[in-house]
């Protein structure tokens, strides 16, 4: 006797149900679009071209302060902030905040760089990556130092260091031949210390002799 089909497995709703738990284990193991900030140093080395892809509703256009607290950029310029669609959005600015409606964003604007000194903050994480064109070089312990987590890579072009979803970046470039100058300027302490430590030992074993 056939049994009721109250009493018949299901095997349509079982399978629906089995694809649907794939689709949405795939669809948690495929990572969202990470956040991307890029930013090109001019070959004078004196203004700062960022571009930067984004999800959200905010981008922060800040220093630090003399405290430690984040004061807003002046003098940016060339802001252009546009959706997906490719619609030139106008962000709302709060001390260096920059808001605007959820969406997916192309940032691209450009700053006058004073020292040498790059810095970037961001509301979520980003990956961040800064270009020095030749001669300007980074990571240096005493004329140029790199924050946490950037890595340098360089070639006979440019000098490359990228931040793998960080909230903040900062870097301090140089030109290369100031190292040779500041190894040059070092050796001839050294040299003259020396000098002097001898001239020392020298007036110090006259005067016991007498």
């Amino acid at each position: 006797m056939r049994s009721p089909n109250r009493n018949r497995p299901n095997y349509r709703s079982t399978a629906l149900c089995a694809v649907s738990l794939a689709l949405a284990v795939l669809l948690l193991a495929v990572p969202a679009a990470a956040n991307t900030a890029d930013f090109t140093v001019s070959e004078n080395g004196s203004v700062l071209y960022a571009e930067a892809k984004f999800s959200g509703s905010s981008y922060l256009l800040v220093m630090p302060g003399l405290l430690g607290e984040d004061v807003a950029l002046e003098d940016v310029r060339n802001l252009t902030l546009t959706n997906e669609n490719g619609t030139v959005v106008e962000p709302k600015n709060t001390k260096g905040t920059l808001t605007f409606p959820e969406g997916n964003y192309t940032l691209t604007y450009s700053l006058p760089i004073a020292g040498g000194f790059v810095y970037a903050k961001f509301p979520t994480a980003y990956n961040v990556t800064v270009t020095l064109p030749k001669p300007y070089t980074t990571g240096h312990l005493i004329l140029g130092t790199v924050s946490g987590g950037g890595v340098i890579s360089a070639d006979a072009e440019q000098t490359v260091v990228t931040f793998t979803q960080t909230k903040a970046v900062s870097l301090t470039f140089y030109e290369e031949n100031r190292e040779m100058i500041l190894y040059a300027f070092l050796a001839g302490w050294l040299v003259v210390l020396a000098l002097a430590y001898m001239r020392y030992r020298k007036i110090k074993k006259n005067r016991l002799k007498i």
